[in-house]
């Protein structure tokens, strides 16, 4: 028996199944639906209360989130076998391996590229493979990942289509934007420092492509309910409303939970998909959720240069060995791809 709650503190308790694995699964529905890289969940013994949460089913597959602050909290398989989002357990099971699970959607690893000795694909199904792979050409890689233009446009599409945006490359207009911290990816830690030379970090490879990174604070995983976040950072000025129109937070199925004062997290109201995170004392750089990116493949590399130094936050996680893990293949990652 284990404790669950979201971030907004919506809870109840659960009897996981036994299990000395964890799974992370890459399929092209999990990243659409959840608007992050990958997806992971435990098998539960039963049916758990289902009433206060929204409800998105495809591909056969029924995911509940909650209604308020967006987390994904439960999953039921096409056999009927539910799950429970790993990230809202409140004291999970240590990590003794990790298993990835449809890697090919992918295109390029995506997320398990970035993990410790865990870099091969494993063929399956979605959803710690309960049921059969994904029907012919509905939410496969092909019909999900679109020609990538870095000198255009990127669509960021959730997995409804409620949610849809474009992010135009990096221009002059790229570096008016500004941060008050210089620390990227963990600005309110406390050896986070000022930015007093307004330097523009969200800017990489030239000022050809945006910064991407890794969080594993408890907001972003009891917002999501995923253990791992990952961020893209893109001015406001770069990103168009689906009318190509200056980007507005109302419209649509888009939905607004204000996790603290002036801290706003976006999510989709009706398929459960976290879009991104802004804030009032940063309000021109806007923190995109990486797994809406429809690029050419999952990281998108041709418009993003991850951060392989660190995940941010990770003294905040409830897995530290799966953190810790990360932290090793990202540096890995870094070392093998200079």
């Amino acid at each position: 028996m284990v404790s669950i709650s979201c971030l907004c503190g919506l809870s109840q308790s659960v009897h996981l199944e036994p299990s000395t694995q964890l799974q992370l699964c890459h399929c092209t529905s999990c990243r659409a639906v959840t608007g992050l890289l990958c997806a992971s969940y435990y098998l539960i013994q039963h049916e758990p209360a289902l009433d206060s949460l929204g409800e998105y089913q495809a591909n056969g597959v029924s995911r509940f989130f909650c209604r308020t602050c967006g987390a994904h909290v439960f999953a039921r398989s096409p056999s009927g076998r539910y799950l429970v989002a790993s990230g809202v357990v409140t004291k999970p099971p240590a990590v003794q391996s990790i298993h990835h699970w449809q890697v090919d959607d992918t295109r390029d690893g995506g997320l398990s590229t970035f993990f410790a000795g865990t870099s091969s694909s494993v063929p399956g199904c979605r959803l710690l493979a309960l049921d059969n792979p994904h029907p012919a050409n509905v939410g496969s890689p092909d019909t999900f990942h679109g020609p990538s233009d870095p000198q255009r446009e990127l669509l960021a599409r959730c997995d409804c289509g409620g949610i849809e945006f474009y992010i135009t490359p990096p221009d002059a207009s790229s570096s008016q934007a500004s941060s008050p911290w210089a620390d990227l990816l963990v600005p309110y830690y406390s050896g986070s420092s000022a930015n007093p030379g307004d330097v523009k970090w969200w800017l990489r490879d030239g000022q050809t492509k945006y910064l991407a990174g890794t969080c594993a604070c408890t907001s972003c995983r009891l917002g999501s309910g995923f253990p791992i976040q990952t961020w893209a950072f893109v001015p406001k000025c770069n990103i168009r409303n689906a009318d190509r129109s200056s980007l507005t937070f109302d419209r649509r199925t888009m939905q607004r939970y204000n996790s603290s004062p002036g801290v706003y997290r976006e999510f989709c109201g009706r398929c459960g998909a976290t879009v991104c995170w802004h804030c009032t004392e940063r309000p021109s750089l806007i923190d995109v959720s990486v797994g809406l990116l429809r690029a050419s493949s999952a990281r998108a590399e041709d418009w993003l240069e991850w951060e392989t130094g660190r995940v941010s936050f990770a003294e905040m996680a409830v897995q530290p060995d799966l953190i810790k893990s990360l932290e090793e293949g990202l540096k890995q990652y870094s070392t093998i791809s200079q």
